[in-house]
């Protein structure tokens, strides 16, 4: 009897290994007793906390991991770097990267410069893009990109754009500049109050977020007449690229990724990865996402690094080009 159980004793302890094999290399990330916060640095609400929410309740869901949403809104999304960016690089404390926190806010906001946008974090994934687009009043004068340009050549600055983020800021300079002409720039505290005025004709156009002016396209109280990425848009496939247009190289892309610290443990970036990669690959979620606006793109590994790095500059060069300073 005892030559039995000390058999079956070796038997499982031989087997042990292979079973820690079966589990990954993950075991001890995440701990089941430790949550992860992922800090957005945006309001509940916001393009990028609604992009985060739906792939972190997939996570959540198909993992059984502890992740915590934990918003911390202010100062162009610095609030919630300035969290991730001083916390221990163990994979429990996490954010949404974006075009507006590495690619264009480092170069807007003063508070961004404390931190290398490259070099100061791990990009563990993109799981969206999306475009800007130039949306104007279908009840107005300017039913397409030619006859915008072609009304702002007659006077400089006597068309106006209306901006509610850096991101539209940059976008509609880049755009005028492009075409040749001068408009004048009309800030705003946020997308929706720029949208407004366009609709009530007190503006004339408008750079946003697809997103954010998506169900007003759909209604047909806006017209999209132009996208300042290289690429045609699936969700508005009709919508003309700058390039075609014959504004050159123009190439703008929002996007929306996870980042953590500089220097995240190997063993959590491989868990974060994986994650992401089953997420994207789930058609409810892809569905979900472009009804937000968003093309489903993922993107890890070094596309990924050279991705963040191109858009960087890309947006720097704009920014640049446009005379706008960080404030």
């Amino acid at each position: 009897m005892k030559k039995t159980i000390q058999s079956a004793l070796i038997a499982i302890a031989a087997c042990l290994p292979s079973l820690a094999a079966a589990a990954g290399d993950h075991a001890s990330y995440p701990h089941a007793d430790k949550p992860i916060r992922f800090v957005v640095g945006f309001p509940a609400g916001s393009t990028i906390d609604n992009v985060s929410r739906v792939v972190v309740d997939d996570i959540r869901a198909r993992s059984g991991a502890q992740i915590i949403v934990e918003n911390k809104p202010g100062a162009l999304g610095v609030l919630g770097v300035d969290a991730v960016a001083r916390s221990a690089p163990d994979g429990y404390t996490m954010m949404p990267s974006s075009s507006a926190t590495s690619s264009s806010g480092p170069y807007l906001s003063k508070a961004f410069q404390r931190y290398d946008a490259i070099k100061d974090f791990t990009q563990v994934g993109r799981v969206v893009r999306f475009d800007v687009v130039i949306v104007t009043r279908a009840a107005g004068q300017h039913g397409d990109a030619e006859q915008l340009i072609a009304a702002a050549k007659v006077k400089p600055n006597a068309v106006t754009s209306g901006y509610g983020s850096g991101t539209g800021q940059v976008v509609a300079a880049a755009f005028s500049r492009a075409a040749g002409v001068e408009v004048l720039g009309v800030p705003y505290k946020g997308q929706p109050a720029a949208v407004t005025d366009l609709l009530g004709g007190r503006i004339d156009f408008v750079a946003a977020d697809l997103g954010a002016v998506l169900p007003q396209i759909h209604a047909r109280n806006l017209n999209a007449v132009a996208l300042v990425s290289s690429k045609r848009s699936t969700i508005l496939p009709s919508v003309p690229t700058a390039r075609e247009l014959g504004m050159g190289s123009l190439d703008l892309t929002g996007w929306i990724g996870v980042a953590g610290p500089a220097g995240l443990s190997p063993e959590a970036a491989r868990w974060w990865t994986e994650q992401l990669t089953a997420t994207m690959r789930d058609s409810a979620v892809q569905e979900r996402l472009r009804a937000m606006g968003m093309e489903p793109d993922l993107a890890v590994g070094a596309p990924l690094q050279e991705f963040v790095q191109s858009q960087y500059d890309a947006w720097g060069l704009q920014i640049r080009q446009a005379g706008i300073q960080p404030e």
